[in-house]
């Protein structure tokens, strides 16, 4: 069976051999998995043979004796990690601070970019009704979904989304159905093809931050919701723009200096801002996802910019860092 690796800057495909079943696991046939920003920039120059690949999508080929949840045969999308429904935080209905999560890491050989993989059953949800790239979209998009339920956006909100990325495209657009007043979406001018859909999807306008920083844009109204999905660098200066009261959300990782940030905590505190993080483990909202994927209230096939088979990851990955490139799928 063959599988995609990255080691140092390579990636390529080696022949792995599929453990036995464990009770409470599934073997699916990949159908679908799409990469992230965080498989091209988070860790991705491992030193040994590592295998990659969260946003993924299957079909069950064998179900462990103790699985209940889904049947051979069935279409799924997998939840990157998911709340074990036992600990005092689950139960409390507190599941995004679970402390016990199931993940696919470490269940098979293999991860997403792969002909079959292996996974916690708890981390299947079953679809129908969709091709299985754009129900691989499901992943991204209950990040964006709970991106979204941290903003508070109302309908007297001014929106800025920094990063055009697909989770910054699928929060527009949740945003403008939310009932944002004002909505804009800041990214690079190389990205015109993202920042294209972004007014495809109902911007009020784009801010070019390499022409004109944020802070300096002509906004015409206060901002005062700002959602982040880039790395912690951006942060200070979304707080000097942000109105009076605002909120920031944020989702974003960086390495080294990008790690971190520094800002006038005083400003901060006298304009009476918030910072709040989003964090997708737990993978939440994957059911909700999947509904608004089916019914096109996010336009999964509009982000998807390229697919390409499994053969073809390295040139998979390469091409999701040229800027024509939204989302990149890989279909074994």
């Amino acid at each position: 069976m063959k599988a995609a690796f990255r080691k140092d800057e390579e990636v390529f495909l080696k022949d792995v051999d599929m453990p036995p079943l464990k009770p409470d696991a599934i073997r699916l046939r990949v159908t679908a998995c799409g990469i992230c920003g965080t498989d091209l920039h988070w860790n991705s120059k491992p030193s040994k043979d590592s295998p990659f690949g969260h946003e993924g999508a299957g079909t069950v080929l064998e179900v462990g004796a103790a699985v209940g949840n889904v049947k051979v045969g069935q279409n799924v999308a997998l939840e990157s990690s998911s709340a074990c429904g036992q600990c005092d935080e689950c139960r409390n209905m507190r599941q995004e601070f679970c402390p016990n999560l199931r993940v696919f890491w470490g269940a098979g050989p293999a991860l997403g970019f792969a002909e079959e993989m292996i996974a916690p059953a708890q981390c299947a949800v079953p679809y129908e009704g969709m091709k299985p790239e754009i129900a691989c979209l499901s992943e991204p998009m209950g990040v964006a979904i709970d991106v979204l339920r941290l903003s508070d956006i109302g309908i007297d909100s001014n929106v800025l989304v920094m990063g055009a990325g697909p989770i910054g495209l699928m929060i527009a657009q949740l945003a403008k159905r939310r009932g944002a007043r004002r909505l804009f979406v800041a990214d690079v001018k190389r990205q015109v093809r993202r920042l294209a859909l972004a007014k495809q999807f109902g911007a009020d306008d784009v801010v070019a931050v390499d022409e004109t920083p944020v802070s300096k844009f002509q906004y015409g109204c206060p901002i005062d919701r700002i959602l982040v999905t880039a790395p912690p660098p951006a942060l200070p200066e979304t707080f000097d723009l942000a109105a009076k009261g605002g909120i920031v959300t944020f989702i974003g990782l960086g390495e080294g200096d990008k790690a971190t940030c520094s800002f006038d905590a005083n400003k901060f505190h006298f304009k009476k801002l918030q910072l709040r993080a989003s964090f997708a483990a737990p993978a939440m909202f994957t059911p909700l996802a999947l509904t608004y994927l089916k019914e096109g209230v996010i336009d999964g096939e509009a982000l998807i910019s390229h697919r390409f088979p499994l053969a073809d990851i390295a040139k998979a990955v390469r091409t999701a860092n040229e800027p024509d490139a939204v989302k990149v799928v890989v279909m074994p």
